[in-house]
């Protein structure tokens, strides 16, 4: 008798995202492994001895199907001599234990990504979410249409910027936050001065609604419409989404931005201008279901589903 494949899920049993998937994977006579990587190590035990990755006494090196649906990842934290010399002592112990953390989470899933076992989505492509000025670089390298964007604490740059695009957003570089507007009050020097505590992402304002569209293993799976009247950032509102349409030539838009980002699963956000060009905001790594689609019968967890089972 075959035995019962395994599918890993990294995420969190609090999220309902997460479950989601792990449902729709066991209804597919699968086991789902749910990796709650937050807990470790309070409550949960992660740990490499010699090659093998053990999951509260569970080897999962040799497991060959993955899904990363929610990880806290952090870039690396100064040297303890740097935080000593600010007079942070607590900030110390606790940024020590988190980088010691952090280093483990890391290591143990690239190290899984490299046995050659399928990942959705790979580490590297999973940190653009946190790097999107990077993500932005790769796409513009691969020829698809993204917004004028700046990163900066720069005052100076940040007024060339609107003086030159007229109509711009500002959003947190590593997300977050809703997407804002600038306006009169934003430009003040008293605003402006505030860009010194950390730099911010400047964007030319796509005129257009909004498309969010799904692609899996480099196919269309599902698009949806998100109305822009009236708000600046379409999440506000997500409470009309409705099925979309869209023309091959978005679609292969979303496919060579996905390839060249090395993401297998994606949401792409996308804004169609007036002219009828699709320019796209951004391609999301862990993306979000249950706002847009069925979570439990859906095209899009269906078919993702589907698909980390075949692998496994």
């Amino acid at each position: 008798m075959a035995s019962m494949k395994k599918v890993v899920i990294i995420g969190s049993r609090t999220d309902d995202a997460t479950r989601f998937v792990a449902e729709a994977v066991e209804r597919r006579r699968a086991r789902a492994i749910v990796v709650e990587t937050d807990k470790v190590p309070d409550s949960a035990t992660l740990s490499w001895e010699d090659g093998d990755v053990l999951w509260d006494g569970e080897c999962l090196s040799d497991l060959r199907s993955f899904y990363i649906k929610a990880i806290r990842l952090s870039l690396p934290v100064p040297e303890a001599e740097a935080l000593s010399a600010r007079n942070f002592p607590r900030w110390q112990e606790q940024y020590l234990a988190e980088r010691e953390r952090q280093s483990l989470l890391h290591s143990v899933l690239r190290s899984l990504n490299k046995r050659g076992c399928s990942f959705i989505n790979p580490m590297e492509a999973v940190e653009l979410h946190y790097l999107k000025l990077h993500q932005l670089a790769l796409l513009r390298r691969h020829k698809i249409p993204v917004p004028a964007s700046l990163g900066t604490a720069s005052a100076d740059a940040v007024r060339e910027f609107v003086a030159r695009h007229k109509a711009v957003i500002y959003k947190p570089l590593g997300g977050g936050a809703l997407v804002q507007k600038i306006g009169e009050a934003d430009l003040t020097e008293e605003r402006m001065a505030l860009l010194a505590n950390c730099p911010v992402l400047f964007q030319q304002q796509i005129q257009g609604d909004e498309f969010r569209a799904y692609v899996l293993d480099g196919e269309p799976v599902a698009a949806f419409r998100i109305p822009t009247e009236g708000v600046v950032d379409a999440r506000q509102n997500l409470d009309k989404v409705k099925p979309g349409r869209l023309p091959k030539e978005a679609w292969e838009l979303c496919i060579r931005g996905a390839k060249a980002l090395g993401m297998v699963f994606t949401a792409v956000d996308l804004r169609r201008t007036p002219e009828g060009e699709f320019v796209a905001l951004e391609f999301n790594p862990t993306p979000a279901i249950s706002f847009f689609d069925d979570p439990r019968d859906g095209k899009v967890i269906t078919r993702l589903a589907s698909y980390l089972v075949a692998k496994a």
